[in-house]
C-alpha cells in the first residue's frame, strides 16, 4: 500500500523567501559578537587553569578583580557540583533498573495491511478498492460508515 504524500511542485521549490539584507546584515553581527564572546570566555578559563598570561585576559581579569586561584576554586567548585549530581542521576537511573526492570516490553505496532482496514468495516469492499485504484473519485454521499459501540 503506497503511503500518501504530496505533489511535487512544478518547478521544485517548496519555499520562497524574500531576502531581508538589513536584517540578515545583524544577525551577522550579532553572531560574529556571540562567538567573540564565546572564545573570550573560554580563553578566560583556560588562561587561569594553566596560568597563561595574556595581556586582553588580564584586563578581563582585573575588570572582575579576579586571580587565577579565584577561577581555579571556582571551577573546582563547578566540578563538585557536576560531579555530585552526576552521581546522583546515575545511582537514580541504577535504582529505576532494579527496581523496574528494563523496559523492553513495549515494541513499535506492525504496519497496517489491506485485511485491517477492511476488518474495520467502515465502508464497503468496492468504495475501498476504488479509494486505491482512482485517481479521482466523487462520491454522491459519504462512504464512510458510522462507528458502531
Amino acid at each position: 500500500m503506497v503511503k500518501s504524500r504530496q505533489r511535487e511542485s512544478e518547478n521544485g521549490i517548496i519555499v520562497r523567501t524574500k531576502i531581508n539584507w538589513l536584517r540578515e546584515i545583524i544577525i551577522s553581527i550579532f553572531s560574529i559578537f556571540v562567538w567573540f564572546y564565546c572564545i573570550m570566555v573560554v580563553l578566560f578559563f583556560i588562561s587561569a587553569l594553566f596560568d597563561y598570561t595574556d595581556p586582553y585576559i588580564s584586563l578581563i581579569k582585573t575588570a572582575f578583580k579576579m586571580t587565577n586561584s579565584d577561577i581555579r576554586s571556582f571551577m573546582l567548585v563547578i566540578f563538585w557540583l557536576w560531579l555530585f549530581f552526576f552521581v546522583g542521576l546515575w545511582s537514580w537511573k541504577n535504582y529505576n533498573l532494579k527496581r523496574f526492570g528494563s523496559l523492553n516490553r513495549r515494541s513499535q505496532p506492525h504496519d497496517t495491511t489491506i485485511e485491517d482496514l477492511l476488518s474495520l468495516e467502515l465502508m464497503t469492499e468496492e468504495d475501498f478498492h476504488l479509494l486505491h485504484q482512482s485517481r479521482l473519485v466523487v462520491f454522491e454521499k459519504n462512504p464512510i460508515k458510522d462507528i458502531r459501540k
